[in-house]
């Protein structure tokens, strides 16, 4: 690729030179960071960078970098390395990420002396993978007059950054975007392109953060109440990819396994069901550049495919990969599969249960050896007798609630959506466990839109209910 890069006809070519602008503004940042202002490595970075910028202002007045929270973009236009050692993206991507920093224009007429001098500012500060906004306003605040280079913070309407957003509107960001790039994923393997690993990566470890650090069992509740999605944008397995990718982060880190670990299953589970062909899936996957494919290849190692739902295909030696990621997998894909009913299940064996049927499965299947004992009975643990998004009965008023909090056993007392006749949700209360009973005929059911609205709403802050 680098060769290609040096011959004659890419001399003039902006997709090359948007290449070496974000490597050249890389390296630049890090030998400033390490020489100080007065260095000859120093002065060959800054010649270097001045080449790419006159590039770009031989047809613009000004050229820009942007960080989105997912991608880089340069003069408007995503750019990704093609060959193994083009690492220096994550050292971009953490760059933007730590100081908070959504783009930087750099204006015709620039000279290297202010360059110079807005790199040493950027330079002075620590470099991790937490987005501080206290960071921006700390360069900004010894950030020299520059005529011809201007930053831009990150917008909260628009980054995604956690530390920036309440939890519950992280929540919500992190599985729009689970969901919604699933889609996009179909179409890419439907077309035969390249698949780019980043979206995914980045909101399974904003996932991994907010389940790892929060505090109220009510932002636990809203993750489980989400996780239940039967479809998103009218893609069913859309919303069962998020599902399954938070259910396996769930348990992963109840069981405490390093963030690593945790975030290469939570991959595989976020793909395990792309393609009905595996082989086609795994083509799709693996049709990445070297810098990603390493990531995917270990995570769809311990991943695999289950299609027999019934006990008896829990029971066959084929329905796990034999390793820890892959239990987890069969898990979280039973449960998430048997509680739903829809139209892409075809092909798929099994019955359809109620969330509470389905973990009297999970554990009934446990002792005749289908599932990992610690797995499983941490699963069942998490969600609680009654999961949320049940719909029960009321023992006495014959009123249909649905579960909204967690009820840990049946003498427990949790949150639950009183539905009025008409499936509008009426109120919010506490119950106790022992006060309702399972519903049989709901298994699969789909709520209507609105009561489903009514339900996400209790979980939010008056603030944030539009």
């Amino acid at each position: 690729m680098e060769e290609r890069r040096n011959q004659p006809e890419f001399a003039k070519s902006p997709k090359k030179w948007r290449y070496n602008f974000s490597k050249s503004l890389f390296t630049f940042w890090k030998t400033v960071k390490m020489y100080g202002g007065e260095n000859e490595r120093v002065d060959e970075e800054i010649s270097s960078f001045t080449e790419s910028l006159d590039f770009f202002f031989q047809e613009a007045e000004r050229v820009s970098i942007y960080f989105d929270g997912i991608d880089i973009k340069v003069d408007k236009v995503r750019i990704r390395g093609q060959r193994q050692d083009d690492k220096y993206f994550e050292d971009i991507y953490d760059l933007f990420l730590s100081l908070c920093m959504a783009g930087i224009t750099f204006i015709k007429g620039v000279k290297p002396e202010e360059i110079l001098s807005f790199f040493r500012v950027i330079g002075k500060f620590p470099v991790g993978r937490e987005p501080k906004v206290e960071s921006f306003e700390r360069v900004m605040k010894d950030m020299p007059e520059l005529e011809n280079i201007k930053v831009e913070a990150y917008d909260p309407e628009e980054s995604g950054n956690l530390p920036i957003y309440t939890v519950s509107q992280s929540i919500r960001r992190t599985f729009r975007t689970l969901a919604s790039e699933y889609l996009e994923y179909k179409k890419m393997t439907n077309a035969v392109e390249n698949i780019p690993l980043r979206v995914v990566e980045r909101s399974a470890q904003d996932m991994i953060t907010i389940i790892s650090k929060v505090k109220e069992q009510k932002e636990l509740d809203f993750i489980c109440a989400l996780a239940y999605n039967q479809s998103y944008k009218g893609s069913f397995k859309a919303a069962s990819a998020a599902a399954q990718t938070i259910y396996s982060i769930l348990v992963s880190n109840d069981l405490e396994f390093d963030k690593h670990t945790i975030k290469r299953i939570a991959v595989s589970a976020y793909f395990q069901y792309l393609s009905g062909d595996a082989d086609k899936a795994y083509l799709a996957l693996s049709r990445m550049d070297d810098f990603n494919y390493s990531r995917i290849e270990a995570a769809l190692n311990t991943a695999y495919k289950i299609t027999d739902f019934t006990d008896g295909g829990l029971l066959s030696k084929d329905s796990s990969s034999g390793t820890i990621g892959g239990d987890i997998l069969k898990v979280v894909s039973y449960y998430d599969n048997v509680t739903k009913r829809w139209p892409e299940r075809v092909g798929y064996v099994g019955p359809t249960l109620t969330r509470p049927e389905a973990l009297r499965s999970i554990l009934r299947n446990l002792k005749r050896g289908a599932f990992r004992k610690e797995i499983a009975e941490s699963f069942v643990k998490l969600l609680g007798v009654y999961p949320i998004g049940s719909i029960l009965k009321s023992i006495g008023t014959d009123e249909v609630v649905v579960s909204g909090g967690k009820f840990e056993n049946f003498s427990s007392e949790a949150t639950v959506f009183v539905l009025d006749k008409d499936l509008s949700v009426k109120e919010k209360k506490l119950m106790k466990a022992e006060m309702l009973v399972d519903i049989p005929e709901t298994a699969g059911k789909q709520l209507p839109s609105q009561t489903k609205a009514g339900i996400f709403a209790g979980y939010l802050e008056d603030s944030e209910e539009q």
